[in-house]
């Protein structure tokens, strides 16, 4: 009778172990995305079983020395995403295991030994007591975690995550330390653990708050765009209705001109009133955010001299975040504006961008610009050709992100006097 109870409170904790592991890893996915294929997945959920579950005791070097490669393993095989953001998640989850697994071993022990007898199966019964408490932490986490706009945590750049890996760091070497030199009264080391524990929580925290604070000034930047596209519009409309005003005034002067033998200077008048017909914010496509960003980069690039030609079929893009498609139009034709200008002969300032969301659900963009600048690379990275090259170079770093996390395709080639960009994304590996 004693052996089927041992083994059905084994089973039971065997159970909860599996359980708090599926809730730990999916916990990760908010931060990382998790590889598609069933083997890395399984194989995902066994790794963070095994690290969240991971019994700590004091002076326990072992497993706490250990365990955190092994984390790393499960980070780098199955999940995707930028080394230093996976480092950045051990380093934020990491502290939080560490602490909680400490405390519920040593609370579990502290009830075993004062308030229970020496049987084995209250023993465990009261260990699986409290690894269901770490398994429901992990479940209110997850949970808690799901509710909030996971999406933005892609925003972060690498000097966001650094800032979060140093305040980490700091409840990871006290964890470490608090399980190495843990004193014989090991309670005085429970407050430290506990605060660990908040700490890193409130990091996971201030996390979303910087990611939404950055898509907050993104789309700030966007609705400024449209601002000052709908003020072109306005304005154009005024201009408009002035010239109409003056239309037979204007006509009467080049008839004049005519009349008196003096054609090239009705020409030139005639050219004078084209400029003036000509509409500032014009209809690139229907899109109304794409259209601001591309008013507004063209009228940048036409005061710059640059012959410049746009093709746009976009309506809607459900599949692709309006910030996302700023961030490629802006940066991409920010650095063809920026090279064209770069040109002294006026004449070979050419741009051309081609955009299209085809009914099979892909997305394609292509644009080119001519230029003289020789191109820079640096560690597999695009350089600027700017002096200031900290402030500048990070557009196309920025567009090649997007790419990523909608995983499309992203080529770029060159010519001596030519630089080309061609990007593709499908709707069916779309985020949404």
């Amino acid at each position: 009778m004693e052996q089927r109870i041992m083994f059905g409170l084994r089973m039971v904790g065997m159970l909860i172990y599996i359980v708090q592991g599926y809730f730990f890893y999916r916990a990760i996915g908010f931060f990382l995305e998790r590889r598609e294929h069933m083997l890395f997945r399984l194989a995902g959920w066994f790794l963070a079983a095994h690290v969240a579950g991971i019994v700590i005791f004091p002076n326990d070097f072992f497993n706490v020395t250990f365990t955190a490669p092994l984390f790393l393993l499960l980070l780098l095989v199955c999940y995707r995403g930028k080394l230093i953001v996976k480092v950045s998640v051990l380093l934020l989850f990491f502290p939080i295991v560490i602490g909680l697994n400490f405390l519920y071993m040593e609370l579990a022990g502290f009830v075993i030994f004062h308030y229970t007898s020496a049987s084995d199966e209250i023993n465990l019964f009261f260990c699986n007591l409290f690894m269901l408490a770490a398994c429901f932490f992990w479940y209110i986490f997850m949970k808690q975690t799901e509710r909030k706009d996971t999406e933005v945590v892609s925003l972060l750049d690498s000097r966001s995550w650094l800032l979060m890996d140093v305040i980490c760091l700091a409840s990871l070497a006290a964890v470490m330390s608090n399980v190495y030199f843990a004193p014989a009264e090991t309670y005085k080391v429970w407050p430290g653990m506990l605060a660990c524990v908040v700490t890193n929580l409130g990091c996971i925290d201030l996390t979303f708050y910087l990611a939404k604070s950055i898509r907050s000034e993104l789309e700030k930047r966007n609705l400024k765009l449209q601002k000052e596209y709908y003020q072109e519009l306005e304005a154009n409309q005024l201009e408009l209705r002035s010239f109409r005003h003056d239309i037979n005034n204007h006509f009467s002067v080049a008839a004049e001109l005519l009349e008196a033998g003096k054609a090239e200077e009705a020409k030139s008048y005639l050219n004078q009133l084209s400029g003036q017909l000509t509409a500032r914010g014009r209809n690139f496509c229907k899109n109304s955010i794409v259209n601001a960003v591309l008013n507004a980069k063209y009228n940048q690039a036409a005061s710059c001299g640059i012959d410049c030609f746009f093709h746009i079929e976009i309506e809607k893009l459900l599949f692709i975040n309006p910030i996302d498609l700023c961030t490629v139009f802006s940066n991409t034709l920010d650095n063809a504006i920026e090279a064209c200008r770069q040109i002294e002969d006026e004449a070979g300032r050419k741009l051309s961008v081609k955009a299209k969301c085809s009914e099979s659900g892909y997305f394609s963009y292509e644009i080119r610009n001519t230029k003289r600048n020789e191109i820079r690379i640096e560690k597999g990275k695009y350089r600027t050709g700017k002096e200031d090259r900290k402030l500048h170079g990070i557009g196309l770093e920025n567009v090649r992100e997007v790419v990523r996390r909608y995983h499309g395709t992203m080529d770029i080639s060159y010519a001596d006097t030519e630089f080309c960009i061609v990007i593709i994304i499908a709707e069916k590996h779309s985020l949404n």
